[in-house]
């Protein structure tokens, strides 16, 4: 028995892929800050729901007048979680390049314009060393 576990823990570790790659660690990372954020996103679901439970058994047992502050404090939770929930997502599908990335191609970009800039001006003084060049031949001739 203690021998089958051991080989399917070593056919399991054996299937697993190592991460060799800069790019395959920022995938892993990526894929892990989106699967946090579902997990984040499902308590907050679970969460919200057996608050307003919550609340309504209350509201509805308890006098009105003692469960208005509830309601409130519900609420408020309840819209302060859901701003984070919100910055989560944002944090882990849209703003997933970081700052370092942003400025590497910013100046990749810059440089790539410069070097077709260097280009053209390079073949602009190649064209004129030529025209020069035709005009002597042709004012020796």
């Amino acid at each position: 028995m203690e021998e089958n576990i051991q080989t399917e823990n070593t056919k399991a570790q054996s299937s697993v892929q190592p991460i060799n790659t800069e790019e395959e660690v920022q995938i892993a990372k990526t894929a892990s800050s989106r699967r946090s954020f579902f997990i984040h996103l499902s308590i907050f679901v679970l969460s919200c729901l057996l608050i307003w439970v919550i609340w309504y058994l209350l509201h509805n047992i308890v006098k009105e007048e003692y469960t208005s502050g509830m309601f409130k404090i519900c609420l408020g939770i309840s819209l302060v979680w859901l701003i984070i929930i919100i910055f989560h997502y944002l944090i882990s599908f849209r703003w997933t390049r970081t700052h370092t990335e942003k400025e590497i191609s910013r100046l990749r970009r810059k440089r790539d314009k410069q070097m077709e800039e260097i280009k053209s001006l390079k073949d602009e003084i190649h064209q004129n060393d030529t025209s020069i060049q035709e005009e002597k031949n042709n004012g020796n001739a």
